[in-house]
């Protein structure tokens, strides 16, 4: 598990983000929850991930990403890795001595103990954009992978003739393209319960994804470009998401049919963005008047309803204003077919005859490459109100969320669950069930 160490309130990080009062950043990054020993505390060097081998075997990773930041890069130095799942779906055997990763995506990997006897690095680095965009420090770190005593006493008496670790060649902090083949290289496997990509769409969508800015304060108008007058978001189609101010949660209102309650509240979201420019410029990404007419931003909660069974196509189209960063997104309740990704931006006519429509990767986390595009198809098969959202932490604070909303169909096993018989109503005085922790 890659994941952050934080030495700050992580409740208070979020406020943080949200109003854009400091950068909040963590302060180490982790492998099961280890510093590893390129850290100290109070002058000691931290412990790190250990993982005993014995030769000839091979090992199932199971690897997860539960930072909120950074995308990681996974090395092993005198190893490779060969990929057979990504979020809990078989993907075709993929052999490579690099895993990229982002936050919420999930990798099984076979790792097998082929080296020489010995002690190797296992290394995760975060990666970033490369300037213009704001820069973060390094916090790289690592485990050991180290094969058994047994082993080793059998060839040659005990320790190997070095006890100092074998590093791997790690890519470089910037370098984003090695993310984008990892993925690009990603697909299907055929198996008894493979599922066959739908060929008729019902819906699309083009979202594009970004930062933009509000005025604070609720006003109409405010300067812009990083100025005080105005607040940073991240934007789906020119929304930030703006939870609404309800006791009660939407997923109930809807479970009930208060249509007019829950509809008062939702601002549909566009099937595509309110002007059309080159969404990839990076003339964009410093603060400027070119970049500060794209800027604003309308705030609302931005849902879009799907009929039961329908089959909708999304393309993800990042943007460099303010900042040219990828978008690992993620949708609840739903698998997606990842049809393509490219760089630049997406042009129908050049990029459906590049569709994979026989064995694309089926996953609920796809990484939207910097200043690139990816298209996903999904059935709405799954009753209920849904968060789609960008599994940055800061993006996701910073409104980069929308609700998906999958209507009931004709039978019980299309429609949602009533509550719980012994579902709490935290004292709310109406005649539904009521609880503010009822999930979206």
């Amino acid at each position: 598990m890659a994941g952050e160490w934080w030495e700050m309130d992580l409740l208070k990080a979020d406020w943080d983000i949200k109003q854009h009062v400091i950068d909040a950043y963590f302060n180490a990054s982790t492998i099961n929850g280890k510093l590893g020993d390129l850290y100290s505390c109070s002058g000691a060097v931290e412990d790190g991930y250990l993982l005993d081998v014995e030769p000839g075997r091979t090992y199932l990773l199971r690897i997860i990403n539960a930072a909120l930041f950074s995308e990681y890069y996974l090395k092993i130095a005198g190893h490779k890795f060969t990929v057979v799942a990504a979020d809990a779906n078989y993907v075709s055997p993929y052999t490579t001595d690099v895993i990229a990763i982002a936050p919420g995506e999930t990798m099984d990997a076979l790792l097998v103990a082929d080296a020489d006897p010995g002690r190797y690095y296992m290394v995760a680095l975060p990666n970033q954009s490369p300037l213009p965009d704001p820069q973060s420090p390094t916090l790289i770190t690592r485990g050991i992978v180290q094969y058994s005593n047994k082993q080793r006493a059998a060839d040659g008496g005990g320790r190997p003739s070095s006890d100092i670790p074998v590093s791997p060649e790690m890519p470089d902090q910037h370098d984003m393209i090695t993310s984008f083949y990892f993925h690009g290289n990603l697909s299907g496997l055929h198996h008894p319960q493979h599922l066959d990509v739908p060929k008729h769409v019902d819906e699309r969508l083009f979202i594009t994804l970004g930062l933009g800015s509000i005025c604070r304060g609720g006003q109409s108008s405010c300067k812009r470009s990083e100025n005080n007058e105005s607040m940073d978001v991240a934007t789906m189609n020119s929304f930030t998401y703006q939870q609404p101010a309800v006791a009660t949660p939407l997923l109930e209102l809807h479970y009930y049919s208060i249509d007019n309650r829950v509809l008062s509240m939702l601002q549909e979201l566009p099937d595509k963005p309110p002007r059309v420019f080159n969404y990839t410029d990076p003339a964009l990404i410093p603060p400027g008047p070119k970049e500060a007419k794209l800027e604003p931003t309308s705030k609302a909660t931005i849902a879009r309803r799907f009929r039961q069974g329908a089959v909708v196509e999304v393309v993800f189209q990042g943007m460099a204003i303010l900042s040219s960063e990828s978008n690992p997104m993620h949708l609840h309740g739903h698998d997606v077919f990842v049809l393509a990704q490219g760089e630049g931006n997406y042009d129908a006519t050049r990029d459906v005859p590049r569709y994979n429509l026989v064995n694309p990767a089926v996953k609920n986390t796809v990484f939207v490459p910097r200043l690139g595009w990816v298209a996903v198809r999904f059935i709405a098969d799954n009753p209920g109100i849904w968060y789609m959202h960008c599994h940055f932490g800061f993006h996701l604070s910073m409104g980069m969320v929308a609700l998906f909303i999958v209507e009931d169909g004709s039978t019980v096993d299309t429609s949602l669950p009533a509550p719980p018989a012994d579902f709490p109503t935290c004292g709310h005085d109406h005649n539904v069930m009521s609880n503010e922790f009822y999930p979206i």
